[in-house]
């Protein structure tokens, strides 16, 4: 496709543009490829699908994924740990949709603990394969009105692209459902369900993950925790400082 456009010179230039959609379906494509979907094995082998899961980052021998804390379980608030994940035997899959589905084990690095708003956890996938890893963004950087985009499974129906708004960037009254207290959150304009849960919500600007999906209110805001929280939750986990989690790793 030519675009004709005059010059001053009262010369005519022809220049040849570039679809916006390909450059988006790119980003849409390597997104996608960077999504799973988790699940859970009973004792008598069948697979109960959980949450989504998104690749944040390459190790030397594996990948680390995002999801959501209540995925795994509920808090232990008796003795005020996250949710305890020992017995869970946790698998990611990338939706296949021709052939046979392959289930990669996970194994869980770090549980948030829900009371305090920590509503994600860390899993780490060991595999010589090479996949497709969305960084880590910057919501601060963020408006509302912000476009952006999330690959999750609602309703267990496998890996569907949705785009939305950013209606809130920053909710300053507690957002508490059951023994969650999503302070601090983000409220988007997006389509979810359940299986939506621990997604990753990714800015189309930054192309990089700005906040995790975690609930939705009121029947039609969706509820998001800010990357930035997740940072530094991982980042005091990585210090050792992390006291509701209780590390369970064989």
């Amino acid at each position: 496709m030519c675009i004709r456009r005059a010059a001053m010179v009262l010369s005519v230039t022809l220049l040849l543009a570039i679809p916006l959609f390909a450059a988006d379906q790119l980003f849409v494509t390597r997104l996608k490829a960077s999504v799973a979907i988790l699940y859970s094995q009973d004792e008598t082998g069948s697979m109960k699908m959980r949450c989504t899961a998104t690749a944040f980052k390459k190790t030397s021998k594996s990948y680390l994924f995002v999801s959501a804390a209540h995925c795994l379980g509920n808090d232990d608030s008796q003795h005020e740990t996250s949710a305890p994940v020992a017995d869970l035997s946790l698998y990611v899959t990338f939706d296949e949709v021709r052939g046979a589905k392959t289930f990669y084990p996970a194994e869980v690095v770090m549980v948030g603990y829900q009371h305090r708003g920590d509503d994600f956890c860390i899993l780490e996938v060991q595999t010589r394969e090479k996949w497709s890893v969305i960084p880590l963004g910057d919501e601060k950087e963020e408006q509302d009105g912000a476009t952006i985009v999330n690959v999750a499974s609602p309703s267990g129906l496998g890996l569907q692209v949705l785009w939305g708004t950013i209606s809130s960037l920053y909710v300053d009254r507690p957002l508490v459902q059951d023994e969650i207290n999503w302070k601090g959150a983000m409220l988007l304009q997006i389509s979810a369900g359940p299986g939506s849960s621990g997604s990753a919500i990714v800015s189309e600007r930054q192309q990089a993950i700005v906040g995790f999906l975690v609930g939705v209110v009121g029947g039609h805001s969706v509820v998001a925790i800010p990357v930035s929280r997740f940072k530094a939750v991982r980042q005091v986990f990585e210090d050792g400082q992390y006291k509701w989690f209780v590390n369970v790793r064989k």
